[in-house]
């Protein structure tokens, strides 16, 4: 059991209540101005009267881009490489490199997969074989950096069989197989708004363009071909809509969402980079690198003023809570035991161990993802996903017996060999070491419990801490 002492540092904690000095989290400058779109996000803030935060501290920063990039927190010798680097340019260097990996792509295919709803059960149906298929297709297409006008004519002109071209599963992931849904579903991802929202010139067109649409089913169990009857105008609408200013708005917010939690933000931003992602030929690449290199990134998470306003201006870095998947793997990464999920949709039956933003088919789950959030994939909306903490999910993680017997690996074999096992552990947890102060009270709460007894409590500790549940 845990003393009165120890529980109210783990309440504190827990209540995301600094316990220690800001410098921990922040730089003593304000972010520096460098690119034009710096200099874009600065006129804005002198206008609206903002003082922005200051730069996020090296710790912060390689745990931000690790998470935002990778789906992952950093091991211990990725944050100590990056934060003992002198270089001024290793931040947009290790931008550059995690954008170039495999593991990025992969947690984009995920970000993709769920507003395709990339599911093989229930209502999308689109069962395992194709499910595996679309995402390995997407995938494909992220690792080689596809532009993104070209990706979304992968979608919509596709046709075929949904079990060997991976893009014709765009048109049977719909609640419905009929011209209306797949107008609708065209719509949001060209455009991001639903079918009922667009004017009503825009409205007859695309349901024009999808009249012709078709599914029939072959040989094969729950194969389906989706092919076109009559004058296929797909190609015109998509060359309309490319010119279209909210067709790279529309890619431009998204992206925005997955990097700072929210797409309201202010216009003139979202404006300014719908052009550079124009003019640089839809290089999602590019955009992604420009957002992750900006003074909006590289503020801290701590700022005077209005929270809301300031984020809504890039001016500072919105915190919440880490995703379902990222929280999943993050702490597989850091106990060294894997997670083994499954899934009893048959034909195939799916068994998957490794990472949780790598799993192909929205179906294949576990308690821990349903509790932390991730989105069921039924209507592909951004706000199926959850990311607020709840009181089932700290009875989880001060309970789980399988959580628990994950933590105890780590004291057990993971650091066993480490001689400051506290500082290993911060490292693992938070991507920093331990500030004295830190280590002050460790030592002072070990001498009323044996230090190794509070040693074996710490990563219990870090675990439901608010440094570590939430990105900052």
């Amino acid at each position: 059991m845990l003393s009165v002492k120890q529980i109210f540092i783990c309440a504190v904690i827990l209540t995301g209540i600094p316990l220690f000095s800001q410098n921990i989290y922040l730089k003593s400058k304000k972010t520096e101005i460098i690119s034009q779109f710096d200099k874009l996000l600065a006129e804005l803030w002198l206008d609206e009267n903002i003082s922005p935060a200051n730069e996020a501290s090296d710790c912060v920063m390689v745990r931000r881009l690790y998470i935002d990039l990778a789906g992952r927190v950093p091991t211990p010798a990725e944050a100590l490489s990056y934060i003992g680097d002198k270089n001024k340019d290793k931040q947009s260097e290790l931008v550059k490199k995690l954008l170039n990996t495999e593991e990025h792509a992969m947690f984009m295919t995920m970000r993709y997969g769920d507003e395709l709803r990339i599911k093989s059960e229930f209502p999308i149906n689109l069962w395992p074989n194709a499910a595996f298929l679309y995402t390995r297709t997407i995938f494909e297409a992220l690792k080689n950096n596809m532009p993104y006008d070209k990706f979304a004519a992968c979608m919509i002109l596709s046709d075929g069989s949904n079990f060997r071209n991976g893009y014709a599963n765009f048109f049977r992931a719909v609640p419905q197989k009929n011209a209306e849904n797949a107008a609708d579903a065209a719509a949001k991802f060209l455009l991001g708004k639903p079918l009922n929202e667009l004017s009503y010139w825009q409205r007859k067109k695309f349901l024009n363009t999808f009249e012709g649409i078709r599914f029939k089913s072959t040989r094969e169990w729950k194969e389906e071909i989706v092919y076109f009857t009559g004058n296929d105008t797909r190609q015109t609408l998509l060359n309309d809509i490319v010119k279209e200013k909210d067709f790279s708005l529309n890619a431009v917010k998204r992206t925005w969402r997955w990097i700072f939690g929210s797409d309201n933000v202010h216009p003139e931003i979202t404006d300014f980079l719908a052009d550079r992602f124009r003019s640089n030929k839809y290089d999602i690449r590019d955009l992604l690198y420009t957002i992750c290199t900006s003074a909006a990134y590289r503020s801290g998470s701590i700022c005077d003023g209005d929270y809301q306003k300031n984020a809504q201006m890039g001016a500072v870095y919105p915190m919440r809570r880490l995703d379902a998947e990222v929280l999943a793997d993050s702490i597989a990464q850091i106990t060294n035991m894997p997670v083994t999920y499954s899934s009893v949709i048959p034909e195939p039956f799916s068994y998957y161990k490794g990472r949780a933003a790598a799993l192909p088919d929205g179906s294949i789950t576990d308690k821990f993802l349903l509790i932390f959030g991730r989105p069921s994939r039924d209507s592909g909306a951004a706000d199926e996903r959850k990311s607020i903490i709840t009181a089932e999910q700290r009875l989880y993680l001060f309970n789980s017996s399988a959580l628990n017997n994950q933590l105890n690996n780590i004291l057990r074999k993971k650091i066993k060999k480490e001689k400051d096992k506290l500082t290993a552990l911060y490292l693992l947890f938070y991507s920093r070491k331990p500030t004295a102060a830190e280590r002050k009270t460790f030592h002072e709460m070990g001498k009323k419990v044996k230090s190794w007894k509070l040693l074996n409590r710490m990563p219990w500790v870090l675990l439901n801490s608010g440094e570590f549940l939430f990105q900052h």
